[in-house]
């Protein structure tokens, strides 16, 4: 049995190396160099996300406009804020000098502004959160919409998208496509 076994790994040896030989040696192929696939013409390209971005005024405008209304909005709550905080001191100080009445009056009239600010900032944290999702829905969908036409004549299989950060840790810069996306896109904002 042991011979047995002895002779059997012999032969799957001399089988091993016999195909070594003639697949290595026939071809004058190194092993290392027998796994290497040859580079053609890519079929995945990649846009850089940061570049994209830094380079589309037509995000950029929209990212302004949304910042500007959501620093209109803190303003308006900060001065709301401050003024309920003085009404609040300005109770606090004659609160000594009010019947009971008047207190629970002037009481549930602060309880109430400060209620209807709270639900004042609910109310403009959705309506930013909406506006800034649909600012990224038109940018997808622009974005996309791009890449369609671009790739009609290219027909790339994948075109990803790179940033510092993503999963793509390195690629070269023959399959970087940003510039001609950003003109693309930049040209089709300033035909409409």
């Amino acid at each position: 049995m042991k011979n047995l076994s002895l002779i059997l790994n012999f032969v799957l040896l001399i089988a091993v190396a016999f195909l070594y030989y003639k697949v290595y040696s026939a071809k004058n192929i190194s092993p290392a160099a027998a796994t290497r696939v040859p580079v053609g013409p890519s079929s995945i390209v990649y846009v850089n996300s940061d570049s994209l971005l830094d380079n589309y005024p037509f995000f950029t405008r929209l990212k302004n406009s949304l910042e500007k209304k959501q620093d209109s909005i803190e303003n308006i709550l900060k001065n709301r804020g401050k003024a309920l905080e003085n009404d609040i001191k300005a109770y606090q100080e004659k609160g000594a000098t009010m019947n009971d009445q008047e207190r629970q009056a002037n009481e549930e009239a602060l309880g109430k502004r400060q209620q209807e600010l709270m639900m004042y900032k609910e109310d403009m944290t959705s309506e930013m959160a909406r506006e800034e999702e649909n600012l990224n829905d038109t940018l997808h969908n622009n974005l996309i919409s791009i890449l369609k036409k671009f790739n009609r004549d290219k027909n790339y299989h994948f075109i990803l998208g790179y940033q510092k950060g993503s999963g793509i840790l390195l690629a070269s810069d023959s399959l970087d496509v940003t510039k001609q996306i950003i003109e693309e896109l930049n040209k089709e904002k300033s035909e409409k």
